[in-house]
């Protein structure tokens, strides 16, 4: 299935693009000619990014990157800190289980890979750092619902509508609602090919000290291979290296 895109966010973009090394201010003029669009549209596009701090106005007429943009840089540098910090466990989750690995961090609406490892014996699946992935049907993101609240999960339903990946996709709001409630009380999320046919998953949370959760831990692997028991065997593996990555990231709470 394809998703169509949304031509205004990437006209937005396509401004942004604009700031470089050489160019740190526009005008509507250097809009229209450069990004093809209208004057009063233009105007407009300039405008929003203004009033949402994408852009900053010294003086009229005049458009310089604004606050939000390094807002958005330093989330940037601390996830990709984050993701250094936990590759190391990654690759021992990947050698040890002999399946793939990958951290994830959240936005409010859908999961993004910071971290990954792979093994020599490894399913096929390619978890690649910067993708993307539904929510409500990965491991990693129904994990990160159930941890932002009830609240939050009857908010996300009512703003995204759950497709059909494939024939296992959970796409019955109050059935994923009870699912969150349950990983909240097991302290773990189990995806049984509900995003990619043929794909399993077992996910657990790392926490900062004051109980917000800061990034999912998962080991992926063919749906045949996660029986009862190797289940019970990655959740063993997932317990000892969630101790020992939250030991690393705040060694003054473990003390």
């Amino acid at each position: 299935m394809v998703t169509p895109t949304n031509n205004s966010i990437v006209k937005a973009f396509a401004i942004l693009d604009l700031f470089d090394d050489q160019r740190n201010e526009v005008t509507t003029a250097d809009v229209t000619e450069l990004v093809g669009l209208n004057t009063i549209t233009a105007h407009r596009f300039l405008k929003t990014l203004l009033s949402v701090g994408a852009l900053s106005s010294p003086r009229k007429g005049i458009y310089r990157p604004g606050g939000k943009l390094i807002e958005y840089g330093e989330r940037a540098r601390s996830s990709r800190q984050l993701a250094l910090q936990l590759q190391p466990f990654l690759n021992s989750l990947a050698s040890e289980s002999g399946e793939g690995a990958m951290a994830t961090t959240f936005d409010g609406t859908a999961i993004t890979c910071i971290a990954a490892a792979h093994s020599n014996n490894a399913y096929i699946y390619g978890a690649r750092v910067g993708a993307r992935m539904e929510a409500y049907a990965t491991a990693n993101g129904k994990l990160w619902l159930a941890y932002s609240g009830r609240e939050a999960v009857e908010s996300y339903l009512e703003a995204n509508q759950l497709l059909p990946l494939s024939r296992a996709t959970l796409v019955d709001g109050n059935a994923l609602l009870a699912e969150t409630d349950e990983i909240r009380r097991k302290g773990h999320a189990v995806n049984h090919g509900e995003r990619e046919a043929g794909l399993s998953a077992i996910a657990m949370p790392i926490f900062a000290p004051n109980g917000a959760m800061i990034a999912g831990l998962s080991i992926f692997a063919p749906i045949a291979v996660l029986d009862r028991e190797t289940e019970e065997r990655f959740l063993s593996l997932l317990k000892r290296t969630n101790v020992a990555a939250q030991a690393t990231l705040f060694p003054a709470s473990a003390g």
